[in-house]
C-alpha cells in the first residue's frame, strides 16, 4: 500500500484540463498567476525534490498492522516490506508531480507570452485607433471647411444672380420704355399723317364742290347765251 497516490489520470486529460484553466489564468493580473517555476536553474531540482521528501515523509500514514493472531509469521514478515515500497511510491509520486509542476510552469510562461503579446496589440490597436480617430477629425474638418465653402460659393452665386436679375429688370424697363415711347412718337406721326390727310380730303372735296358749281354757272350761261342767239335769229328773221 503505497503512502502517496500518483496521479491516475492520463497526461493528455491532465495537459488539456491545465490548458482549459490557463485560459481563465491569462485573464487575470499577473500577480494573481502562482509563480510555481523555480528562479534559480534546474541544478536546484534535486534540492526541491529533497525538500518535497522531507515535508511528505512526516505526512505519510503508516498502515495499521493486521491483528490476526492465527497468522503472526505472515504478518512480521509482511511488515519490513512496506518500507521499501512506501519510500519507491513517493519517488515516483514526487517525479509525476515535479513533472506536472514544470508543464504547469511552461503551460504559466505560455500564458504570460500570450498575455504579452495581447497587451502589444492592444497598445498597437490603440496607436491604429487614435490615428483613425485623428483622421476622422481631419477628415470632418475638411468636410466642415468643404460645406463652409460651398456655403459661401451659394451665397455668391445668390447675389451675382441677384444682381443679374436686377440688371435684367433695369434693361427691360429701359426697352419697355423705349418702346412706349417709340409707339407714342409713331401714334402721335400717324395720327398727324391721318389729319393732313383729312385736311387734303376736305380741301379735295371743297375744291370738287367748288368746281361743280362753277360747272353748274358755266353750263347756265352756255344755255342763256345759246337761248339769247337762237331768239335774236328768230328775231331778224
Amino acid at each position: 500500500m503505497s503512502m502517496i497516490a500518483a496521479p491516475t489520470a492520463s497526461w493528455s486529460h491532465i495537459l488539456t484540463q491545465v490548458a482549459e484553466s490557463l485560459d481563465r489564468i491569462s485573464e487575470k493580473p499577473s500577480a494573481e498567476i502562482l509563480r510555481l517555476k523555480p528562479t534559480s536553474g534546474p541544478a536546484e531540482l534535486p534540492a526541491l525534490r529533497l525538500s518535497l521528501d522531507e515535508e511528505v515523509a512526516p505526512a505519510a500514514v503508516m498502515p495499521q498492522q493486521a491483528v490476526n493472531d492465527a497468522e503472526p509469521v505472515q504478518a512480521a514478515a509482511a511488515a519490513p516490506t512496506s518500507g521499501p515500497m512506501s519510500s519507491e511510491a513517493q519517488t515516483d509520486a514526487v517525479s509525476d508531480w515535479m513533472t506536472t509542476l514544470d508543464i504547469i510552469n511552461g503551460m504559466v510562461g505560455l500564458a504570460d507570452e500570450q498575455k504579452k503579446r495581447l497587451r502589444e496589440q492592444s497598445a498597437s490597436h490603440e496607436v491604429l485607433i487614435e490615428t483613425l480617430q485623428r483622421e476622422l477629425k481631419e477628415t470632418q474638418q475638411r468636410l466642415q471647411l468643404s460645406e463652409m465653402r460651398a456655403h459661401e460659393i451659394q451665397t455668391r452665386a445668390d447675389i451675382r444672380l441677384q444682381r443679374v436679375q436686377a440688371d435684367a429688370d433695369s434693361q427691360v424697363e429701359e426697352i419697355r420704355a423705349e418702346a412706349e415711347a417709340r409707339v407714342r412718337t409713331l401714334q402721335a406721326e400717324a395720327e398727324a399723317w391721318v389729319r393732313a390727310a383729312e385736311e387734303q380730303v376736305r380741301v379735295a372735296d371743297l375744291r370738287a364742290y367748288t368746281a361743280e358749281k362753277w360747272l353748274s354757272r358755266i353750263d347756265a350761261a352756255a344755255k342763256t347765251l345759246l337761248l339769247g342767239g337762237h331768239m335774236g335769229q328768230v328775231q331778224e328773221g
